[in-house]
């Protein structure tokens, strides 16, 4: 009978149709309680935005006034040196991140999610720790353990005899400099990648392990085609962090090496901290964060049209 109705109903003209009375009670309701974010977010996000587009099209050094000279500041960024290493390293940085820490990540919170014992608790809170840490602190440790003459890596290899090692600057040598920073990087963000994953792994229900092994899957094979596939979706929310991460980079290099020896370490955040707190140029180093803002946006953008084109639901 109220299949009759409905196609009775489908077959009178739309103008004729009975429409129901907006409910306006409820739409004041809901407008109330979004109201609060809505203000947030444009207060907080999207004028900042607006202004910082507005601000990089000016010669500012946010005293007086300010003078609107175009492209000028986009010109002259990428005809710095500083700029294009700064641009190259995060780059760089953000790859490198993808390609060794995301798979070291994985790799130990599988083997910590797959393999308990009774240390996988004291392991996890190890491994997460580094990530607790101020940055001052562990930009401070990495600067301890590198140090070139009573730093841990030359007393080690005093002790052991390796003077060419002991002999090493590996934050005063252009070549070294990035990846001693990047190995006290990875140490410290991998904690949260970590734990991240193992919440994860660790959803995955337990008859399916039971299954695996039953069938004789080896660790390998279990990790390979059942892990992999059901944490692909937090891979990416991990991947993606990183890489955003990778683009505003600023504490460790400023506090290791301040972006030096010359440019090698300087990154985009120390460029534009340099810009406008040292130099006083608030419209070129709003230029830079206008920068930053676009590759951050344009590397999420192809995660999320990845996930689309492989049938994830965001």
């Amino acid at each position: 009978m109220v299949n009759k109705n409905a196609k009775a109903y489908s077959m009178i003209p739309e103008q004729f149709r009975i429409k129901k009375k907006r409910d306006w009670n409820a739409l004041v309701f809901k407008a109330a309680l979004l109201a609060p974010a809505i203000l947030f977010l444009v207060v907080f996000m999207y004028y900042p935005i607006e202004e910082t587009f507005r601000l990089s099209m000016t010669r500012s050094t946010g005293l007086g006034p300010t003078v609107f000279i175009g492209f000028q500041n986009y010109v002259r960024l990428f005809q710095s040196e500083e700029f294009l290493m700064g641009l190259k390293n995060v780059l760089l940085w953000a790859f490198w991140s993808v390609v060794i820490q995301i798979p070291f990540s994985f790799f130990i919170a599988f083997s910590l999610s797959v393999f308990k014992n009774r240390i996988t608790k004291p392991l996890r809170v190890i491994y997460y720790l580094a990530n607790v840490l101020p940055s001052a602190i562990t930009a401070m440790l990495g600067r301890f353990v590198f140090a070139p003459r009573h730093g841990v890596i030359p007393s080690l290899a005093n002790k052991f005899n390796w003077q060419w090692l002991a002999r090493i600057d590996f934050l005063g040598n252009p070549d070294l400099a990035f990846w001693s920073i990047f190995t006290v990087a990875t140490w410290a963000y991998c904690g949260f990648y970590i734990i991240y994953l193992m919440a994860n792994i660790e959803q995955i229900p337990k008859d399916i392990q039971e299954s695996a092994q039953l069938d004789g899957a080896t660790p390998w094979q279990y990790a390979r085609f059942i892990v992999l596939p059901m944490t692909s979706y937090a891979l990416r929310i991990v991947s993606i962090l990183c890489i955003v991460g990778s683009m505003k980079i600023f504490d460790l290099p400023w506090l290791m090496t301040s972006g030096g020896p010359g440019y090698a370490t300087s990154t985009l955040g120390i460029v534009l901290y340099k810009n406008g707190f040292v130099n006083w140029q608030y419209g070129r180093a709003a230029a830079i964060g206008v920068v930053i803002f676009l590759l951050s946006l344009f590397f999420t953008i192809i995660q999320f049209s990845l996930q689309r084109k492989e049938g994830d639901v965001l």
